[in-house]
């Protein structure tokens, strides 16, 4: 099946082991697949393989799944694979995030419910996995919209090959151009995942000495030159192919046989929603 019209949430997460095996990302996967049916009917996975060293096979998940494989292994290349990833989503409202986090079904729900963000992008409380209690949501778990990722150019891909600074500037990037970081309600959690840091997870090193510069180098531009500076424009740097693909049966969707014709009314409401 080849039919992603029903799709109404991507979730995006990507990863690279050099370790022992892909349990991080096989048990996550595992995890959702006990979701209620009316979750999993209309939402997305796309996992990036950040051209991990070790060899596996990709089970056949009851989601729908897209896995890609990165065949250039550039170091910390996860704003290269972010952008693989949106690129691949089958909706406007994306949620990208780690490994080291995973959303309750009623987070599923919610974001499934939620409007398009438009200009706004959200981070996700977390719960706090010792006492239970919200914390801050992490820098790098955004719910957005696919449309206005691609408008101001995705992840800058010239902080890639080094540790650091590319979610900071993504940030910074979308505010400067009136796109609006918000919370959602504090009700709306993510969890914090315990990974096995030594078997199924990465040894590299992090270092900010190189992209720190480029980073600084990044605000000089746009503070000096003002909107559309500040951003190289590289984007999917490297060459990927696809691992494996899963479809869930959709199902029939509900008639809305007077949308088509209120055309004129979504006209009249656009300049309010800019």
């Amino acid at each position: 099946m080849s039919d992603w019209q029903h799709i109404k949430l991507t979730y995006i997460t990507h990863f690279y082991c050099n370790q022992g095996n892909i349990d991080s990302v096989l048990s996550l996967l595992k995890a959702y697949e006990s979701y209620p049916t009316e979750i999993l009917d209309c939402t997305h996975f796309v996992i990036i393989d950040d051209a991990s060293s070790i060899h596996y096979e990709v089970p056949a998940f009851k989601l729908n799944l897209t896995w890609l494989r990165i065949d250039d292994d550039i170091c910390w290349n996860q704003g290269g694979a972010r952008n693989l990833g949106v690129t691949y989503a089958k909706s406007d409202k994306i949620l990208l995030t780690d490994l080291d986090h995973q959303l309750p079904p009623e987070t599923f729900s919610y974001l499934i419910g939620h409007k398009s963000p438009g200009r706004s992008f959200y981070k996700i409380y977390r719960n706090d996995p010792e006492t239970g209690k919200r914390i801050k949501g992490h820098s790098n778990l955004f719910f957005m919209s696919r449309a206005r990722f691609f408008r101001h150019f995705g992840y800058d891909e010239e902080f890639c090959g080094h540790y650091g600074a590319e979610d900071y500037r993504f940030v910074k990037y979308h505010k400067y151009h009136g796109s609006i970081q918000r919370y959602l309600p504090r009700r709306i959690r993510c969890h914090i995942r315990d990974i096995d840091r030594e078997s199924s997870y990465h040894s590299l090193p992090r270092d900010l000495s190189f992209n720190t510069p480029v980073d600084q180098k990044k605000a000089k531009e746009i503070t000096a030159y003002g909107a559309e500076r500040g951003h190289s424009r590289r984007f999917l740097n490297f060459t990927w192919h696809t691992v494996a693909v899963c479809n869930r049966e959709a199902c029939p969707p509900k008639p809305r046989l007077l949308w088509k014709y209120l055309w004129w009314f979504r006209c009249l409401l656009a300049p309010l929603a800019r």
